[in-house]
């Protein structure tokens, strides 16, 4: 597992400081993209191609982090994911533990439906708005869960959200035109 300079576990860059943001679940998201967009600018690799290898090699890894960085932290769930390691959580340990009984008995309850759904639009909408409101209080959830410094509830939260996630994606394939 990589490790930070200043020692924790988790991951190999931290985001939240190349973005110069504080590190907190509810971002503003222009901000955001103004900040990709500027730390572009100034070190995408072709402003350096006529420098020496070394630092060709440095601006195209700086340019992949700040193209990662983005990418995670524009996604709620991917961000959500970020900040728990961040905070020396095991995401692979946490998608291991047992999922809350009521809350799979739902997951399977809205694949069913999707499977016996109409492929209409009426029909598919009403499906997106169900788990549109299991990920509201999904992430209602998590963002309680950090901002009461309960990584365990975050965490939890954030192994539904990948549920909710891969249901949304079958919801969505579903209304495609066979």
């Amino acid at each position: 597992m990589p490790v930070v300079a200043d020692g924790r576990p988790g991951v190999s860059r931290d985001y939240f400081d190349l973005f110069q943001l504080q590190p907190n679940f509810d971002l503003d998201l222009d901000e955001l993209a103004a900040r990709f967009r500027s730390l572009q600018r100034t070190f995408h690799p072709d402003r350096f191609a006529s420098q020496g290898a070394g630092e060709k090699r440095a601006a195209a890894q700086l340019s992949a982090d700040i193209n990662a960085g983005y990418r995670i932290l524009k996604d709620p769930v991917a961000r959500a994911g970020f900040m728990l390691e961040r905070l020396g959580c095991d995401l692979k340990a946490l998608e291991r533990e047992p999922v809350d009984g009521a809350f799979l008995m739902r997951q399977m309850e809205l694949r069913d439906a999707v499977q016996a759904a109409p492929r209409d639009a009426p029909a598919r909408a009403a499906l997106l708005a169900q788990v549109q409101g299991l990920e509201d209080l999904a992430i209602a959830a998590l963002r309680a869960g950090f901002q009461t410094n309960d990584l365990a509830a975050a965490g939890v939260a954030w192994v539904q959200l990948l549920y909710i996630g891969k249901l949304k994606t079958e919801v969505a394939a579903s209304s495609e035109p066979a």
